[in-house]
């Protein structure tokens, strides 16, 4: 009788056991389904707000753009006030050198979304993806890209949501000092005219080949690293790691844009420079790699670069100074870059930035990509409109 007992017991616990692991199952899958429909729902909502702010920039009208923020907030405010700012920003640098924004795209990708009963918190990814032409010539299409990462507080409204914080790195925050608009009106002011006529610069003529002796520069394979770890997703295909994992990423530590330059040169999948006691990357034994000051730092290695003669610098000078022509310079200074040359950012008399050419618009624009904010083909002097800005154009031999 005990031994049936005890069985019918063991019995019981069993199907109880197995019963309550079901439950937990069924509420994990549950838990699990109820995120991803979340952030299929969130994403969607993101999709909506930058198609409708990206829309600004031909339109001009802001009405529909106020209805994704919380407006009875400062920081909601502030918030879509900063991206009204950006879209002006975006019409005048464009009209400024007669150039006309075709498509304006962003791709929003949630990386993190966490429910705080009556807001989500979220991080997310937003790769732009801009396509242009100058003004009368609708045969040449450029586009360049732009990743930016964002740090969102999302109230929950209805059956919908408000932005009430947006936080993130801004490529375009130098260019924005000047910029404010009055969120009462609901149209922006017209694009400042032309003022720089890039189209009548002569195309730059360059062939990206491998280098005939291997002691050369290899421009090609300085680009293609560029390019390969550019950080924004619809240039690579989604390809992982986005970046390097050899390399620490220092964005938010002081930026990443010296690293990932220094990586393009240096690297063995990049163009392989030959390091030295200076400007060098050192094994460590968890298989990541110590970096010297060069490496990572913007004025120490725009130093280095020139004066251990591995480049020279060509020009230094504002950007009208730098995209002006003549009989002797059809193509300005912009015709003396190449693949894979520097350009350095200086403010207040230090080096601020560093990125590489990677390509030349149909009009000889140079076109860098760069780390902190990932760029990817970005006209070199997009973002940097204060007036103290000077571009050292650098050649690397």
């Amino acid at each position: 009788m005990k031994k049936k007992l005890n069985c019918l017991l063991s019995i019981l616990c069993f199907f109880t056991f197995m019963f309550s692991q079901s439950i937990c199952v069924l509420a994990e899958t549950s838990s699990i389904e109820t995120i991803e429909n979340t952030k299929e729902m969130v994403k969607e909502f993101f999709t909506n707000v930058y198609n409708t702010r990206n829309n600004i920039i031909f339109t001009g009208d802001i009405k529909e753009l106020k209805n994704y923020f919380n407006m009875n907030s400062v920081a909601g405010k502030g918030c879509i006030e900063n991206e009204v700012c950006r879209m002006m920003y975006l019409r005048d640098w464009s009209s400024e050198r007669g150039i006309k924004f075709t498509s304006v795209q962003s791709f929003p990708h949630i990386n993190s979304i966490k429910d705080m009963g009556s807001f989500y918190k979220i991080q997310l990814d937003e790769d732009y993806k801009f396509k242009y032409i100058y003004d009368g010539e609708n045969e040449t299409e450029n586009l360049f890209g732009i990743s930016l990462v964002h740090y969102i507080k999302l109230q929950k409204s209805n059956d919908s949501y408000k932005i009430l914080t947006d936080y993130y790195l801004d490529c375009f925050s130098d260019a924005l000092k000047n910029y404010y608009h009055n969120l009462k009106k609901d149209t922006l002011p017209d694009a400042s005219p032309l003022k720089y006529n890039i189209s009548q610069l002569s195309p730059i003529d360059r062939e990206l080949t491998i280098p005939d002796k291997p002691w050369k520069y290899n421009r090609l394979k300085a680009v293609e690293y560029a390019r390969r770890y550019c950080g924004v997703r619809w240039v690579t295909d989604n390809a992982t790691p986005r970046f390097n994992p050899k390399y620490t990423n220092y964005t938010g530590i002081g930026g990443n844009c010296t690293n990932y330059v220094s990586q393009c040169l240096g690297d063995k999948e990049g163009a392989n420079m030959p390091q030295n006691g200076g400007w060098y990357t050192q094994k460590r034994l968890n298989n990541t790699y110590e970096c010297s000051t060069p490496w990572v730092n913007a004025d120490a290695f725009r130093n280095y670069i020139i004066y251990s003669g591995k480049g020279y610098l060509v020009k230094r000078g504002s950007f009208k100074t730098l995209c002006s022509s003549s009989a002797s310079l059809p193509g300005a200074y912009f015709s003396k870059l190449n693949y894979g040359d520097i350009v350095s950012y200086e403010k207040k008399n230090d080096i601020d930035h560093n990125a590489i050419v990677c390509g030349f618009d149909s009009h000889g624009y140079p076109l860098i990509n760069s780390h902190t904010v990932e760029r990817y083909n970005v006209p070199f002097d997009l973002g940097w409109g204060d007036k103290n800005i000077f571009f050292h154009f650098v050649h690397i031999n």
